[in-house]
């Protein structure tokens, strides 16, 4: 019994080294049914053959989806194809195996994810593709030839017609399957489009290209007309906007407007704008700099000019109704907004108090002067102010003109701001003006309908300043800013100013006549100043961000209008701020063999990451690098310099039809797998349906049982045999 204990115990060792198994479970299957339009009509029509038993099914092309059966049709998940995203889906199901149907023409790179993958190959559609290209970052005035490639799966007759700046240009073509090209010549000045349409019996297919020589700089010019004339009579491309958008197609921005007439998002743009190497160019027009409040905003610390503070101060006493009306229409809100541009427009030597009144009066603050603590005080005191009662505004203006008596500036100023009719008007009122007048002036404010305009005109003639009319409360912040202009002494000087000129790339040549019209500003410390006029700055320009800025103080509709140089000039200025190297260009173009990157700008260094890839960006010229990346790569890559990102590229995706070997590509992906490519659909019905038990690990366990049992009794026939020794 022992020997054959042994026998047994040495036999199921054997069959456990052999490793045989039983099939006892149903396998767990995924169909991944391709339905891209270069796939969905082969894969529709063979749907009744992919019947499995018990199997789960997912429709894929640019998104994945599960399905009941393989003949859903689905035609909403996309125009790609994406295998990626199918196997993840087909991975959450917990399948054995995964059945991929597909033509094999995938625009991503999907690795195994550790599951068998068997394929079934199907061909893609007839189709007839056409894209047009360009040679990389041409230059103005370049000859260049954008070529139209078509790429036909099919033999067929096509006609392809190409219109641009050489004209048009039509073609009968008799096409084969593979790849062909038509080249189109012509000479690129300016930015230009080429489309392009090509028809056969498969339908019509279009394309456009929008190209723009690299040489040439694009211009956007808000509120300044007569720059604009002049940069294009010396062929920039100039286009005059009234907002700013994203993206900002242009090098750069020439500002004559005021930071009013731009939203927050607006100026955030132009942040963003300078820091990536955009340029900005101010304008004294009207509306612009100093006149703008540009001073007052974000890019402050961008402009290279500064207001010229004139000698003396101002004193100025804003008497404000908060009575119960000026609640309606928010108008205390907007009035409070406008008081806070005066505070912040005055200079250190100018005193500013504030009395409100509704029933009787208060002070917000009595007059005091407008340094950093005393704005800061005056900001916090205009916030806090509430609104409610009656309109009782003689103690206020009576409490006002006392105030000013003793400030120590040689200007002095009341404005009287009401909504409404005052209830204790009297002719006392009007004689108190007279008798400030001339050395305190009265001006007033009319705000909305109901206010009583005879009486503010009236004690504004009487106080010998100025009535306005507001209708709207929207119009109070543009109001007291261009208030704030007038009492502060912001203004353009007219007269006759001799400029001089310092050596500079803009100055080149140049000996401007007089100005008629200038700004008080002087340049920042860290600006050049190549255009002056005595010791104030005509133009001043230096570096921001990664950009460069420029301010013009003069207004170039009244000043220079008569000097031929002037177009000139501007054109100097002008290709100096599009200059910065730090404004860099990278460009992506697909070729058959491999997807080439082009970068244009000042590097040290520059490599490109896609992924886990990264490699040298080789110089190619001055200022030019390039890279060759393998065909198949897609996704968004990185632009390095010493290991830090500089720009971010989108690579473009794989067409979804090309001249590529998809049975490959599926064989390819199986083997890896650890499947197989099937020759055809039949070949699924010979898949194994059940899972295989494996008996390797139950035949050892058996076996140690045997063996443990083997040598028990072994013992207790040693035990017995000494056991009858011993009687």
């Amino acid at each position: 019994m022992l020997l054959g204990l042994r026998g047994a115990i040495i036999l199921l060792l054997l069959l456990a080294f052999w490793g045989p198994s039983i099939p006892v479970q149903p396998v767990r299957t995924v169909v991944l049914l391709d339905q891209s339009p270069s796939a969905r009509e082969a894969v529709w029509k063979a749907a009744p053959q992919l019947v499995l038993p018990g199997a789960q099914y997912i429709a894929f092309a640019s998104g994945a989806v599960q399905v009941a059966s393989p003949t859903a049709r689905r035609l909403d998940l996309g125009e790609g194809t994406q295998l990626r995203e199918a196997l993840r889906k087909a991975q959450e199901l917990n399948p054995d195996r995964i059945v991929l149907v597909s033509d094999g023409l995938f625009q991503d790179r999907a690795e195994p994810i550790g599951i068998p993958i068997f394929s079934l190959y199907r061909p893609p559609s007839p189709n007839l593709s056409l894209s047009l290209v360009a040679p990389a970052l041409p230059s103005k005035g370049e000859t260049i030839e954008v070529r139209a490639v078509l790429e036909s799966t099919a033999s067929l007759k096509a006609r392809l017609t190409l219109s641009g700046p050489s004209g048009r240009l039509e073609r009968e073509l008799q096409l084969e399957p593979g790849r062909s090209s038509v080249g189109y010549r012509f000479r690129l000045e300016e930015p230009t489009m080429v489309t392009a349409q090509l028809e056969s019996t498969l339908g019509v297919e279009q394309a456009r290209l929008e190209l723009s020589p690299a040489g040439i700089t694009r211009v956007w010019v808000l509120g300044d007309t007569s720059l604009a004339r002049y940069l294009e009579a010396q062929g920039f491309v100039v286009e005059e906007r009234a907002e700013i958008t994203l993206p900002i197609r242009a090098e750069v921005v020439a500002l004559g407007v005021g930071a009013r007439d731009l939203s927050a998002a607006e100026l955030d743009a132009l942040q963003t704008f300078l820091n990536q190497g955009g340029s900005l160019l101010w304008t004294a027009t009207p509306r612009g700099l100093f006149f703008g409040g540009w001073e007052r905003t974000s890019l402050e610390a961008s402009l290279p000019v500064e207001p010229v503070e004139e000698p003396g101060g101002v004193g100025l006493v804003l008497v404000l109704d908060v009575s119960g009306s000026m609640i309606e229409a928010d108008k205390l809100g907007l009035a409070v907004v406008g008081s806070l541009e005066l505070i912040r427009s005055a200079r250190p030597q100018d005193y500013i108090g504030v009395v409100v009144f509704s029933d009787r009066p208060r002070w917000l603050f009595r007059p005091r002067p407008m340094t950093e603590q005393g704005r800061k005080e005056a900001e916090n005191l205009l916030l806090s102010t509430t609104a409610g009662g009656g309109t009782m505004i003689r103690r206020a203006y009576l409490e006002a003109l006392d105030a000013l008596e003793n400030v120590p500036t040689d200007s002095k100023q009341v404005i009287a701001l009401t909504d409404g009719l005052a209830a204790d008007v009297t002719p006392g009122l009007l004689d108190a003006a007279r008798d400030a007048s001339p050395k305190i002036k009265t001006s007033t404010v009319a705000l909305g309908a109901d206010a009583d305009r005879q009486f503010l005109r009236e004690l504004a003639q009487a106080g010998g300043g100025t009535f306005w009319d507001v209708p709207s409360p929207q119009d109070l912040p543009r109001f007291f800013l261009e208030e704030a202009q007038r009492a502060f002494r912001r203004e353009a000087l007219e007269g006759r100013f001799p400029v001089s000129v310092r050596p500079h790339p803009i100055t080149r040549a140049t000996n401007p006549p007089p100005l008629s019209v200038i700004l008080p500003a002087k340049s920042k410390p860290w600006a050049q100043t190549p255009i002056s006029s005595g010791d104030l700055a005509v133009l001043a320009v230096g570096e921001s961000g990664r950009g460069r800025v420029a301010a013009l103080a003069t207004d170039l509709s009244r000043s220079w209008q008569g000097w031929q140089g002037t177009p000139a000039l501007m054109a100097e200025l002008t290709r100096w701020l599009s200059q910065t190297p730090a404004r860099p260009r990278v460009q992506a173009i697909r070729e058959p063999e491999a997807l080439r990157v082009l970068l244009e700008g000042q590097f040290e260094r520059p490599s490109i990451r896609v992924g886990g890839l990264e490699q040298t960006l080789a110089p190619t010229g001055p200022l030019r690098y390039e890279a060759r990346l393998p065909r198949e790569t897609v996704g968004q890559a990185v632009v390095l310099e010493n290991d830090q990102p500089r720009l971010r590229l989108q690579l473009p995706t794989l067409p979804e039809w090309r001249m590529e070997d998809g049975r490959a590509n599926l064989k390819r992906l199986s083997e890896a797998s650890g499947g197989r490519l099937l020759d055809n659909a039949t070949e699924l019905k010979n898949l194994s349906a059940r899972k295989a038990l494996p008996l390797q690990w139950p035949l050892i366990a058996l076996a140690v049982l045997l063996f443990l049992l083997e040598r028990y009794l072994e013992r207790r026939r040693v035990m017995a045999v000494f056991g009858s020794n011993l009687a």
